[in-house]
């Protein structure tokens, strides 16, 4: 029907939040929103993984960056102007970081609209590699 189409597109374009609160409510009504919430919400949790993971690693690299910068001022015996420039590279990172994650967001984006936009359509969706396994766990 074309509730469930809407709350299917609303458990993709919306983020996990959206997602549990569209599961809980229809997860008996129907087996098509129940799929397409418990898709969207796995998704959500694999880019989070990543996401944190990603991060973890970028803030050890500033973290070491600025600990090994600090380290290197405090043991020169120079004035400190030639390693002056290697202490504010870490600080840059945040900065390059963005470059990176604007895009991979901006695809996120791109995913989920397609997503949303099939469920509207009536298609059953399927993310790349979480939907047969998804779909595989729920006829079990």
């Amino acid at each position: 029907t074309s509730d469930e189409k809407m709350m299917g597109a609303l458990a993709h374009v919306f983020g996990p939040l959206a997602a549990i609160i569209v599961w809980a409510i229809q997860k008996e009504k129907s087996r098509f929103v129940k799929f397409q919430a418990l898709q969207a919400l796995a998704f959500d949790m694999i880019v989070a993984v990543i996401m944190g993971g990603f991060f973890f690693c970028v803030f050890g690299v500033v973290f070491l960056g600025m600990s090994g910068s600090i380290f290197t001022i405090m043991n020169t015996p120079s004035s400190g102007n030639e390693v002056a420039p290697f202490f504010f590279l870490p600080f840059m990172f945040p900065f390059m970081i963005f470059g990176c994650i604007f895009p991979f967001s901006f695809v996120l984006m791109i995913v989920r609209l397609i997503a949303a936009i099939s469920v509207l359509n009536g298609r059953n969706y399927h993310y790349p590699g979480i939907g047969k396994w998804l779909d595989n766990l729920l006829e079990k």
